[in-house]
């Protein structure tokens, strides 16, 4: 019978992936510091109102009723 055995990493070796998770670590950061585009920003200001009014309009139905 055998057993799953760990891989053996030697002292001061980097583990097999970690290259893969600096940079993606490195890409969520550069990510996260990008700003966000006027035009997506009056987007959602839009969608926004589109619901409230939305919502409001169905506040009236129901009231009317």
């Amino acid at each position: 019978m055998t057993t799953a055995q760990t891989p053996q990493i030697k002292p001061g070796s980097l583990a097999p992936n970690a290259s893969i998770s600096r940079k993606l670590k490195e890409f969520y950061e550069a990510v996260q510091e990008e700003g966000i585009p006027d035009r997506f920003l009056d987007l959602l200001e839009r969608l926004e109102e589109a619901e409230n009014a939305h919502k409001a309009s169905a506040a009236k139905a129901v009231d009317a009723k």
